[in-house]
């Protein structure tokens, strides 16, 4: 079983990680999801786990690739690594179980990142969990024709621009934001309830390219279908998988709407 090295836990709970987690031990050896897998026609030997494909993919985590003793990749296997990945990257641009797959390819590095760039545990998690939120569009939208070695490197650079870089930018010269500014503020509420004020900030959001044009799809069709399991059976995607997307969309308007106040 794959498993994903977390930051060291604390008083804070980092929700968007554990969840994945969590949803990734359940899925991967399921059937519902090896079916769709199979359907892309991947090359080599059929997929038996989705954990097969993250190996096939370059992944070494801390209980497969080096903990078992595997000897490093010559630069065949990486390129051929490379290319599985930018193919399942392709798919992530309309297939969200694809997109899900590729965020767990990156997770140890994203994780990374967090404890790199956080002085404490809860700044972490903290962190962590925004580096997740801005991983959905990011692996989305991945130029796949412009961009095709070090897809992972390039993603996780990419995620880590929008999360740590970008907000910065969107101050002005004179101010200089704090630790909590940059990552966004966890306890901030953000009022949904009167429509116009909702529209109004996705409009800010896409024009400020905040984000994609697949997180207001989702948050359209979530209002025509309600509940995340109704839309999960139309998408036929499972309802965690709806709620993850859901969960990280919520984030980046958090910070959009932080931001801006």
């Amino acid at each position: 079983m794959t498993e994903i090295r977390l930051p060291a836990r604390s008083t804070y709970n980092a929700p968007i990680l554990s969840r994945l987690q969590a949803e990734w031990q359940h899925m991967t050896t399921r059937e519902h999801e090896l079916r769709i897998v199979r359907s892309w026609n991947l090359p080599g030997a059929p997929i038996r786990s989705l954990d097969e494909l993250l190996e096939r993919c370059g992944f070494v985590g801390s209980s497969t690739g080096r903990a078992a003793g595997r000897p490093p990749r010559d630069a065949v296997d990486e390129a051929r690594a490379d290319a599985q990945l930018l193919q399942v990257v392709a798919l992530a641009h309309h297939n969200a179980l694809a997109a899900r797959i590729v965020l767990q390819r990156i997770m140890p590095a994203l994780c990374a990142v967090a404890s790199r760039r956080s002085p404490t545990h809860d700044r972490r998690h903290e962190l962590a969990d925004e580096l997740v939120a801005n991983a959905w569009p990011v692996i989305c939208n991945y130029p796949v024709e412009r961009r095709r070695h070090r897809v992972a490197s390039n993603l996780v650079r990419d995620i880590g621009f929008e999360t740590l870089v970008r907000p910065r930018r969107r101050r002005s010269a004179g101010e200089v934001p704090s630790t909590r500014d940059v990552i966004g503020d966890p306890e901030q509420q953000f009022d949904a309830e009167p429509l116009d004020e909702l529209v109004g900030v996705l409009r800010e959001a896409r024009a400020t390219k905040g984000i994609s044009q697949a997180d207001i799809d989702l948050i359209c069709q979530l209002l025509n279908h309600g509940r995340p399991e109704h839309l999960a059976a139309i998408l036929d995607v499972t309802p965690r998988t709806v709620r993850n997307h859901r969960d990280a969309v919520v984030h980046r308007l958090r910070n959009l709407v932080a931001t801006a106040a």
